[in-house]
């Protein structure tokens, strides 16, 4: 299996173990892409100073110039490096973990058929990266005992929308064929974006191609808290990520993806936790009662949705 890792490059804090989760994959990738949006060039400068030489030796890098539009941007320029070079694409973020045997396993993956990715289990790291959670990964796929298992569309979507719990993770533990990084260029169901919970939005849309292969392995970790966007909940990341849910939801019964109860059992949890939590901000209050009125079937409340939401989106620069 030929791969290319994909690094959208911001963050210099975390390079020396970035590099080091390359440098001892048991089965290494054919390319590595680095788009440098860090402020100033700081990430490119440091990968290519002297203490970083003995990795850029015995890692096939290439360093490019950002966008410097958003980290969405970011990811559709690396898919645009990689120009479909290699059958497969890996989107590494800089700040998260890779064990030893993370491509090895995902080529076995690849090896049972034509899958349109592959997705590994992976932990929630402090700081320091120390593992010290899993994911809420559902049990009738944690408890199987097949190291590997085919989850077709049915399962993705009515194990994580109605719950709006993405236990899949993001990009960083996905392993992507050339028919999935060309769904990053168009972020939507039936017309609905779903950006904010762009990661969850493509492997659903990975899934109506054709079954995902999911692998037991917890095969890296996801970096919580410290500068990381999930560490600022005020923020307009981390607000997208929960009215995404919303827009997913939306999208998917649209599809004819998600059940009518489904939806409103989405729109029931996506209200508490807007009201919980973003009540008092202004970009997110006036979804609020949208969103209630959805969670009780109320039809005519999805265009209201749908208008407030692109307006969010086009507010925020998404």
């Amino acid at each position: 299996m030929q791969i290319t890792t994909l690094i959208p490059a911001y963050k210099t804090k975390y390079l020396v173990e970035l590099l080091t989760g390359l440098v001892t994959q048991t089965h290494k990738p054919q390319r590595v892409v680095v788009s440098d949006d860090s402020p100033d060039g700081e990430f490119g400068a440091l990968l290519q100073s002297p203490a970083m030489a003995l990795a850029m030796r015995r890692l096939p890098i290439e360093i490019h110039q950002g966008p410097r539009a958003g980290a969405y941007e970011n990811f559709k320029h690396l898919v645009q490096l990689w120009g479909e070079s290699t059958e497969f694409c890996h989107l590494l973020l800089d700040d998260d973990i890779l064990y030893p045997d993370f491509y090895m396993r995902h080529a076995m993956a690849h090896a049972t058929g034509h899958h349109p990715c592959s997705i590994s289990a992976r932990w929630c790291s402090n700081e320091r990266g120390q593992p010290v959670e899993g994911m809420p990964i559902p049990k009738a796929v944690w408890f199987s005992n097949d190291r590997t298992l085919l989850l077709d569309a049915t399962v993705l979507f009515s194990t994580t929308l109605p719950d709006c719990q993405n236990w899949l993770g993001e990009f960083s533990n996905c392993v992507m064929r050339k028919e999935v990084a060309a769904l990053l260029f168009k972020p939507e169901f039936a017309g609905v974006s779903y950006a904010g919970l762009w990661d969850l939005g493509a492997f659903l849309a990975a899934s109506l191609i054709g079954p995902v292969a999911y692998i037991q392995d917890r095969l890296g970790a996801f970096r919580a808290g410290g500068e990381g966007h999930s560490a600022q909940m005020l923020g307009k990341h981390m607000k997208a990520a929960h009215l995404g849910y919303g827009a997913l939801a939306l999208g998917a019964t649209r599809l004819g993806r998600l059940g009518g109860e489904q939806a409103r059992q989405a729109y029931a949890g996506l209200y508490e936790a807007l009201r919980n939590r973003y009540e008092r901000e202004t970009d997110v209050s006036p979804f609020i009662d949208v969103v209630r009125r959805l969670s009780v079937g109320e039809a005519a409340a999805e265009e209201e949705f749908l208008a407030l939401w692109n307006a969010f989106l086009s507010s925020h620069r998404f």
